[in-house]
Formats: structure tokens, sequence, C-alpha cells
């Protein structure tokens, strides 16, 4: 047998990490040895049975390194699906820590093997990326452990580790302030005399009724609630998609899907996300338009929407930061590249400003989704102040910015040679292209325009419309034109990349992709927009129905706070398992479901303990409000 101990004693790391790696090595040399006889060890002046039981006591010493070595990563079952996930035993090297037999850490080695050396003839040149899990010493840099991996691995590799402190001093502070938070909440509730006063801002049965209401601030255009809801579970589906890839043993099921139809709405999802930002913007102008007279006013219209939201978003990114780290743990439970980006990247993500800086410079995935929304709302009060005063200039204005910005996504693509989409292809793409689709189109104020400027366009069109023309329906030809319109432009996004993603057209296509670059958001929005604009004016009535129904009222109030959550819960999904899940179809829906439903509790509970409260504290005058419009329902109800 070979011996191990000298060899660990000649490891360039520091002396602590020596130290341990010397107990792990020179234990199994002597446990090695006890399988001789102890050879080692022989003392003459000793009786055989004394010599027997000092080995048997070395054996005992010793027999724990057995354990470490059956904790170490091996391949396992499902290689040609793609498990390339060698995680090891995750508890075991935990119960060698709680024994104290060894002071250990569970590590993660991420290898990339070309594919050359693993499969001959292979025309793909992307490494293979292998995650070998490993329980080494505590004392350890994350430095020293990619050297001496470095020794005995001929490939590039990455050494990522579980936090040692699950809770810092700064996350335990925010848990105590947030408890010291819901003081003032539980007392306001179970007195609710004392509600005369401030506390009333903070009683949770009345916060919660707020919450849950379905009360309507406009008899018309309910179906924009339905469509977010549709949106938001679309988008919850595709981030199941893509967000489980390093999570599962079978990665061939995700490139499976790439060649089938039916997944190209969860694998090319990303413009669901612009038909959200086009319904954002088309609701405001029509709930605002002509309400927003002066400059004071357009300002009071961003402080409300800034108190609506704010107060739930900086929770989620403080959330992110300080205490999903440590919420759980396990092999798959290693997110250092989220702490890494969070604390170079959280103010970004408060200041709505994350989408001017890279995309992994970001807090929050879907943060720069929010700043987006946010800018975009700036401008909008803007262009709704001006159409007060100058309607048709200002729509000049933003038809202009509107073609500008498709031009602008389609030379910027066409030029770059970009990916038409971030999306899984047949043949994967660099990750440094992926990174540039979203750095120069999806970040980019300007190139997502379009959408936002057909909110505008439609919200004024409805807001301005003819009680006659809106009982004509599909009778109307120019409606009819508008219905045929709707579904032409709504099936491009989601069959115009499919070719791109499933027979890998990409250098050959140049042209086509940079063409769907520039025009499969606007047209998603467009088909949106003038399917709500078609019920609004009679069409559709049946779909105009269902999508009415009040129980998408409280969750639209809620959906962007949701669309912030979503990220954490499916993370926290797949990577709190020991063992990658094996994915299905069924499973990815069941997965999907679930995010979406949890992702909507968590929106509710923040708004109800955190949103509400903070907002009635500056605008006590919104709580009277909806106390005066609750108690007229209700006598109209009776007089009825």
């Amino acid at each position: 047998m070979p011996k191990f101990c000298n060899a660990s004693k000649q490891l360039p790391v520091g002396a602590e990490c020596r130290a341990q790696f010397e107990h792990i090595f020179c234990s199994a040399d002597r446990l090695t040895d006890t399988f001789s006889g102890c050879q080692s060890i022989v003392n003459k002046s000793l009786s055989e049975q004394e010599q027997c039981s000092k080995c048997a006591y070395q054996k005992a010493d010793n027999s724990w390194v057995m354990r470490w070595f059956d904790s170490l990563g091996k391949p396992a079952a499902g290689i040609t699906e793609g498990n390339y996930y060698w995680l090891g035993d995750y508890e075991l090297c935990t119960v060698l820590r709680d024994e104290k037999s060894f002071d250990g850490q569970y590590c993660r080695i991420e290898m990339e093997v070309p594919d050359a050396g693993v499969e001959s003839g292979c025309p793909q040149t992307d490494p293979l990326s292998i995650i070998l899990g490993v329980c080494f010493p505590a004392a350890c840099s994350v430095q020293d452990l990619a050297k001496v991996s470095g020794l005995y691995l001929p490939y590039n590799l990455k050494v990522e580790c579980e936090s040692q402190g699950r809770w810092s001093a700064i996350t335990i502070l925010l848990l105590v302030l947030f408890a010291v938070w819901l003081v003032p909440q539980a007392v306001s509730t179970i007195q609710p005399h004392l509600n005369d006063s401030v506390l009333h801002c903070f009683s949770i049965s009345e916060n919660a009724k707020r919450t849950f209401s379905t009360r309507r601030d406009s008899p018309h255009l309910h179906v924009v609630h339905g469509l977010e809801f549709l949106l938001f579970f679309t988008i919850v589906c595709g981030m199941v998609y893509n967000f489980m890839l390093p999570y599962i043993e079978n990665v061939a099921f995700s490139f499976e899907g790439v060649s089938s139809l039916s997944m190209h709405i969860v694998n090319n999802y990303s413009y669901q996300i612009d038909g959200l930002l086009a319904l954002s913007a088309f609701y405001t102008t029509y709930m605002l338009f002509g309400t927003v007279p002066t400059v004071r006013s357009a300002l009071e219209s961003v402080a409300q929407r800034l108190a609506r939201f704010w107060p739930a978003y900086i929770f989620c990114v403080i959330f992110m930061y300080t205490v999903f780290p440590g919420v759980s743990s396990g092999p798959m439970w290693i997110h250092t590249d989220t702490v890494n980006r969070c604390e170079g990247g959280w103010w970004k993500n408060l200041l709505f400003i994350n989408n001017w800086f890279n995309v992994t410079d970001t807090c929050v995935d879907l943060g720069y989704v929010i700043s987006l929304e946010a800018q975009y709302f700036l401008i909008l009060i803007l262009f709704i102040y001006l159409s007060s005063k100058f309607v048709m200039i200002t729509q000049i204005v933003v038809y202009l910015i509107f073609g500008s910005s498709i031009v602008f996504s389609f030379v910027r693509a066409y030029r770059q040679d970009l990916p038409p989409a971030p999306m899984l292809t047949l043949e994967p793409e660099p990750l440094e292209k992926i990174y540039a689709v979203y750095d120069q189109l999806m970040l980019s104020l300007f190139a997502r325009s379009s959408s936002y400027c057909l909110g505008f366009i439609f919200g004024i069109g409805c807001a301005t419309a003819s009680e006659d023309l809106r009982k004509m329906g599909l009778r109307y030809r120019w409606h009819a034109i508008l219905a045929v319109a709707c579904i032409a432009s709504g099936i491009f996004p989601f069959v115009g990349a499919f070719p791109y993603s499933a027979w890998n057209w990409s250098s050959n296509f140049r042209f086509m992709n940079a063409l769907y670059a520039a025009f499969h958001r606007p047209m998603w929005s467009f088909s949106l927009l003038s399917f709500v604009y078609l019920c609004h004016h009679g069409a559709f009535k049946w779909i105009n129905a269902l999508l009415e129904w009040r129980a998408f009222t409280p969750l639209s109030k809620v959906t962007w706070v949701a669309l912030v959550v979503a990220e954490p819960i499916i993370l926290y999904f797949f990577s709190s398992l020991n063992k990658p899940a094996y994915a299905t179809h069924w499973s990815t829906l069941y997965t999907a479901i679930s995010a979406a439903l949890l992702s909507y509790m968590i929106a509710i509970f923040l708004d109800i303990f955190v949103t509400r409260p903070i907002r009635y504290l500056i605008y006590p005058e919104q709580m009277h409000r909806y106390a005066q419009a609750h108690t007229q329902e209700q006598q109209r109800a009776a007089a009825v």
C-alpha cells in the first residue's frame, strides 16, 4: 500500500492545513497497516495478546478514515444522461466533524474536462463540467485547496466550500429589528381600541383586508389582472426550466426539450417579461391619463408608486444578501456567487440602477427588470404629464422612440452577431455571448423601450375611446383586422426562434437572428395590448369574463414583488436537496406551480407586514379613503 503520510507533509499549504491533511493520510497509513498485522509497531517485548490488543486499538482509532474516503464523490449512475454531479456524502462529512474525528468542511471541485479527452471525434469544444464533492480540512482556505487539487487533477478547476458561519452579526441584528417591527403590529391587532392612534397603520387585520380586497379602482380593463397572472406563471415556469439545470442529474432532459416546440415557451420565455412591462405602462397610462396636470401631481404619482413597492423590494434584496445563504445547508447549498455579487451590488438594486452595469454585477437576478420598470415609470409619468398639454406632439415623440428602439436593437444584434434571445440551444452558445445578449439588449433602457411605448399608445387609445365604438366588438372592420394582427404578432415570438434553438441556426442566419432580437418583444407586447384593446371594445367576451375574475385583483397588486421573490424560492427548492433531482415534465410543472403559489403567498405577507404599514405611515389618508369606499359599497349593496 502507498505511504500517504510522507507525501502529505510536503503539500504547499499553510501549517494548520497541512497538519489536517497529515491527520487524514497518516491515519490512512496506520489503518492499512492493521490489515497486515501492524508490522510498523511490532514490539518483541510484548506478548502476542498485548500486540493484538494494541493493533486493535490502532484499527479502532483510525477506522474513521474509511468513512472519510467513503464520503468522497464518485462517478454515479446516469452519466450518459448528464449526471456529472459526483457530490459524495455530505452527511458523513458532517458526522465526522460532530464526532470530533475530523474537522472537515464540505467543498465542491468543479473540473473542466475537454470533450476531446472524453469522447474522441466529438465536434463540440466546450469543456465538460464535472462537480466532485470532497470533505476537505476546515483549516484550509479555498486557495490552499485549489493548490492541492491542482497537484492531482490536470484540469482547470474551481473550488467552493460551504460557509462556516451561517448567521453573521448583521444577519442576527436584522432579524431582531424585524421582530421589533412586528411588535406594534401585534399590539394593534390584539388591542383594536388603540387603533385611533398611529398604531392603526400597523393593524394586521385591517391591512390584510386591504391586501385581499377585490375592490377595483376602475370599472373597466380588469382583463389586465388576469393576463398579468398568466404572464407571471409562464415566467416562473421558464425560470424553473432554466434554473434547475445545475441541480438535476439528467441534464439531458433540458437539452432534449430544446427540440420540442411545446417546451419552447419555457425555454425562450424572456419576452414574457416585456409583456408585463407593456401591461404596466398600459394600465398606468389608462388610470392616470388626464389626472397629472402639474409637476407636483407627477411627483406625487412617483412617490406613491415608490411607497407601494420599495419597502418590500428592500426587504427582498437584504434577505438575499444576508439571510438567504444561511437558511439551509447541503452539498448543493453553496451560494458564494450570490454572496459575492450582493456584497458589491445590493445598493445598485435598491437605487434601481443595476441595469446600468453588467448582468453578473447584480444581487437579485431579476432585479434588472425591476430597475427597467422603475426607470420607464419615471419617463412614463413625464409623458402622461406632457400629454395633458401637447397630446399630438407627445404621441409623435413616443412613436419615434418606439421605431428607433427597434432599429437600435437590430443594428446592435446584427453587428455583434448576438443570439436572438437567451435560451438553451442544441449546440450550447459560449457563455460570453449569452452575457453579451443581456448586457447589450436585455439590460438596455433604450433597446427594450418599445414595449413600454406601445403600452403608452394603447393606454391613451383606451382612455379616449368612445362608448359607441366600445359596443361594436368585431363587427367593426378595423377591429377584425386588429384581431388578425393580434394573433399573427403573437405567433411570431413563440416560433420565430425555434429553428435557432432546435436546429442550430446561428452564424448562417445572422440577419434572421437580429430580426427576431429586434421585433419579437414589441410584437408580443402588441399582441397582448391589442387583445386588451379588443376586449375593452366588446370582443372576446367569454375570454374577457374569465380573465376578469375578481381573484386576480389582489394578486395583481403584488405581481412585481412575487416576481422578485420567485428567484430565491426556486433556488431553495433545488439547492436545498442533498442529491440532484431527476427532472420530468410533471416534476417541472409541479415545481413551477409550487414556486408561483409560494411567491404570491410571501409577496402578500410582505405587503401586509412591511409595505402597507410604511405606506400608511407616509400616506394615512389612503387608509381612510379605503374605509370610506368600503362603507359606500356596503351602503349601495344595502340599498339594492
